[in-house]
C-alpha cells in the first residue's frame, strides 16, 4: 500500500513540476525590471538534487514573482502545494527557519517564516545605514543637555534573522556608543519568534495589546512610577471583527486573518486636547458600545488607540506631579495616555506631523521652557530612528 501511494505521488508530483516547466516555455523571461530598475528572477532547471535541497523551490518562488502577471495568487498557489507534499521532507526544506517573501510590499520586503501567518520584516541589517544613524542619534545629545531625558527602544521584526537565530540590528548598542550626557534607557525585547509572536499583531507590525502593556509597565518603571499606581486592565475585549494590520495593507494580502484584541482600562477623569482642540483621542467608547463601521481595510489600531497627530496634551490635574513630554511616532499610541495619567500635564508631540498639523516649527528648547517640562520621554523604533523626520526641532 506504501508502495502504491508513494508511486502516485512521484506521478502527481511530475505533473504538476512538468506544468510548472511548461509555464517557462510560454513566456520569454524578462531579465531587466524597467519600473523598479533592478535585475529581474530567472528560472533556473530542475534537477532531483536541487528540488530535494529546496534551492529549486527558491528559485522558482522568486522567479513566480518578477515573470508572472498576477504572480501573487500563483505564488500562493505553489507554496501551499509545497508545503502539503509529504515525502522527501519538502516541508523541513521550504518552511522550518525560512521566510517566504510576500509580494507588493511598498514600503520595505515581507514575509512569513516557518510558511506561518505573521506578516514579518525581512532583517535589515543594521551596517545599511550605520553613519546616518549615528548622526540621528547624535542630535539627542542637544537634548541630553537641556531636559531629564528617558529613552524607550521597541525591537520588531526587521532586528531579528530567524534563519540563522540572530539579532541583525542591535539599536540599543548603537544609542549607547553615541549618546552623550546624562539620561536613562530601556527597551522591548524578546529573545525568540516564538516571544514575538506573543507580543505582536500576525498582519502588523506594532505591539500587540499584551506587547504594548508590557511596554508601559517597563516605561512607567523607568520614569519611578510606583507598582502600586499602575493601571491595570479591567478585562479584554474584541470587536469581533478581523482585522488586517500594516502588513496586510502594504501587501494587500489578506489571506491571513486574526481578531482585533485589546484591555479594557478606566482612565481617570482628565482634558484632552488634540492639534490645539478640545477633544478625545481614543475611541475605548465606541468600541465598548459597538459603534463603529466594519471594513477590511480600517487600522483597527489607530482608530481605538489614536491616529498619529502633530501635537496631544493631557491634563490629569495633579499639580504635585511633574509636566511630562513625550516624543514617539504611533508604536506609543496605546500606552501613551496611560503614561500621562502618572503625571500632571502631559504634552505628547509627533515630530513627522507636529508643523503642518500646528502651522509653526518645533523647537525644543522652547517647548520646554513653554510648557514648564520636568521629564522628556522619547520612545523609538527602527524606523524612528532611521529617519530624520524624527529630530527636527532638536538642535533649536
Amino acid at each position: 500500500m506504501k508502495k502504491e501511494f508513494e508511486e502516485i505521488f512521484f506521478v502527481c508530483l511530475l505533473s504538476v513540476l512538468f506544468l510548472f516547466g511548461f509555464c517557462t516555455f510560454l513566456k520569454t523571461e524578462d531579465l531587466i525590471s524597467e519600473s523598479e530598475n533592478r535585475s529581474l528572477e530567472t528560472f533556473e532547471h530542475f534537477t532531483a538534487e536541487s528540488f530535494i535541497s529546496g534551492s529549486f523551490q527558491d528559485n522558482f518562488e522568486a522567479a513566480i514573482s518578477d515573470q508572472f502577471v498576477l504572480s501573487s495568487k500563483i505564488r500562493v498557489g505553489y507554496n501551499y502545494l509545497i508545503s502539503k507534499m509529504p515525502t522527501l521532507n519538502i516541508e523541513k526544506a521550504v518552511c522550518e527557519n525560512h521566510y517566504l517573501e510576500i509580494v507588493n510590499s511598498v514600503d520595505m520586503r515581507r514575509g512569513t517564516l516557518n510558511c506561518e501567518d505573521y506578516i514579518l520584516y525581512y532583517p535589515i541589517p543594521l551596517e545599511e545605514k550605520t553613519d546616518a544613524i549615528e548622526e540621528n542619534i547624535k542630535r539627542y545629545n542637544h537634548l541630553n543637555n537641556i531636559a531629564d531625558t528617558y529613552y524607550y527602544f521597541v525591537n520588531e521584526s526587521s532586528n531579528y534573522d530567524y534563519e540563522k537565530n540572530i539579532k541583525v540590528a542591535d539599536f540599543v548598542k548603537l544609542l549607547k556608543d553615541n549618546l552623550t550626557g546624562d539620561y536613562h534607557i530601556d527597551s522591548f525585547d524578546f529573545d525568540s519568534y516564538n516571544e514575538y509572536k506573543d507580543n505582536f499583531y500576525k498582519t502588523d507590525h506594532h505591539w500587540n495589546y499584551i506587547g504594548s502593556y508590557k511596554g508601559y509597565v517597563d516605561i512607567a518603571n523607568m520614569l519611578g512610577v510606583k507598582s502600586s499606581e499602575l493601571m491595570k486592565p479591567t478585562g479584554e475585549a474584541t470587536n469581533h471583527e478581523y482585522y488586517y494590520g500594516s502588513g496586510a495593507q502594504r501587501t494587500k494580502n489578506y489571506s491571513i486573518k486574526e481578531e482585533f484584541v485589546y484591555y479594557k482600562f478606566e482612565f481617570p477623569e482628565h482634558k484632552t486636547w488634540v492639534n490645539g482642540e478640545v477633544g478625545s483621542y481614543n475611541h475605548y467608547a465606541d468600541y465598548a458600545n459597538h459603534e463603529y463601521n466594519y471594513d477590511y481595510k480600517t487600522n483597527y489600531y489607530s482608530y481605538l488607540y489614536g491616529e498619529d497627530e502633530g501635537e496631544v496634551i493631557f491634563d490629569y490635574n495633579q499639580p504635585k506631579r511633574d509636566n511630562l513630554l513625550i516624543v514617539s511616532n504611533s508604536f506609543g499610541n496605546p500606552i501613551k495616555e496611560m503614561i500621562a495619567s502618572h503625571f500632571n500635564k502631559t504634552y505628547v508631540v509627533d515630530l513627522r506631523y507636529y508643523e503642518r498639523k500646528m502651522g509653526k516649527l518645533f523647537v525644543f528648547s522652547e517647548y520646554l521652557k513653554n510648557n514648564n517640562i520636568d521629564k522628556v520621554l522619547v520612545i523609538m523604533s527602527p524606523n524612528f530612528v532611521r529617519k530624520e523626520e524624527n529630530d527636527r526641532g532638536l538642535e533649536l
